[in-house]
């Protein structure tokens, strides 16, 4: 490996064979080169006449944007295209640690590069802390052929793998159509709204976009009075009832009991969240002796209401 100082003009950056990150904010970056300077160089690699990045996109993207003419590379003279990648994976590998989507493109160019399938799974995926199981391995190849639009989003929302796994069983369509719902969702609305559509599709044997492009799911969607989180709310509710009509009857007249009792917002009665076990939580707040006291009275004075007895009928 060689080191030498590059015009970053000659660096021919539409060639991303080698390139793994794609989602990333250079603002700390920039500072840090400001502050003390390119204390890392970039691997480069000669290809057809050109200087190709293998690893350094974040530090010379950074580069470019401060406006500076040249800088200084290592260049690897290792033409092998698997070899020359492994270079630029062991050099990250010690010093940072991947996200899920950078983890789908190094499993991918290993495997693009010619390495043995076995290898990837026993010797690779226990080095990104992934199980080693052909199965993960799949999953992780599916990942990083997902729309650059979906792969945003899942950076963004910093999708768990089981939703991500869902999410890329659907057609490109279907998470098209999805994304909407999933940007002001957070991670546990997301996973429950991909749960219930792939167990409503795979039940009653229908395609998620026909689910997506029903009459009730337009109206909420094209809705102008609803805020984007109201709609992904209201979506909720509605796969919930498809999902699993009797917990959603259960759930709306335990939510009309509620009501009807006008408990303080300082208090909160919940039930288990499938209405599986016999015992209620009761959650309430104060901010000194006298709420508390206040707290207590109401509480006692709810639980002599005749409307309250109501809630153990959902034991």
């Amino acid at each position: 490996m060689k080191k030498k100082n590059l015009p970053l003009k000659e660096i021919f950056l539409e060639d991303e064979r080698f390139r793994i990150s794609y989602y990333f904010s250079l603002e700390k970056l920039i500072l840090s080169l400001q502050e003390v300077g390119l204390l890392n160089p970039p691997l480069v690699a000669l290809r057809d006449k050109r200087f190709i990045l293998v690893s350094g996109w974040k530090r010379v993207l950074a580069c470019i944007k401060l406006g500076l003419s040249s800088l200084p590379v290592f260049v690897i003279e290792e033409k092998a295209e698997l070899k020359t990648f492994l270079a630029a994976f062991y050099e990250n590998l010690a010093t940072r640690e991947f996200s899920l989507l950078e983890k789908a493109e190094i499993l991918s160019r290993l495997k693009r590069f010619g390495e043995d399938e076995k290898k990837i799974v026993q010797h690779y995926l226990p080095l990104l802390d992934i199980p080693s199981t052909l199965s993960n391995l799949e999953s992780y190849l599916a990942f990083s052929q997902l729309e650059s639009e979906v792969k945003r989003i899942i950076h963004q929302k910093n999708m768990s793998f089981s939703s991500v796994k869902i999410f890329s069983g659907f057609t490109p369509q279907e998470r098209k159509s999805l994304l909407p719902l999933l940007l002001p969702s957070g991670q546990n609305k997301m996973k429950e709204i991909l749960e219930d559509l792939k167990e409503i599709s795979r039940r009653n044997d229908i395609p998620v976009k026909k689910i997506l492009s029903s009459k009730e799911t337009l109206d909420i969607m094209g809705s102008e009075k609803l805020s984007p989180l109201q709609k992904t709310d209201k979506m909720r509710l509605i796969l919930m009832k498809k999902r699993d009509p009797a917990l959603s009857s259960r759930k709306e007249s335990f939510d009309s009991l509620l009501k009807k009792l006008r408990l303080p917002k300082n208090i909160m009665v919940k039930p288990s969240p499938f209405f599986e076990e016999e015992n209620f939580l009761v959650n309430f707040s104060f901010g000194n002796h006298k709420e508390l006291k206040t707290i207590l009275v109401k509480l006692q004075e709810l639980a002599a209401k005749q409307e309250f007895a109501g809630i153990f009928k959902f034991k």
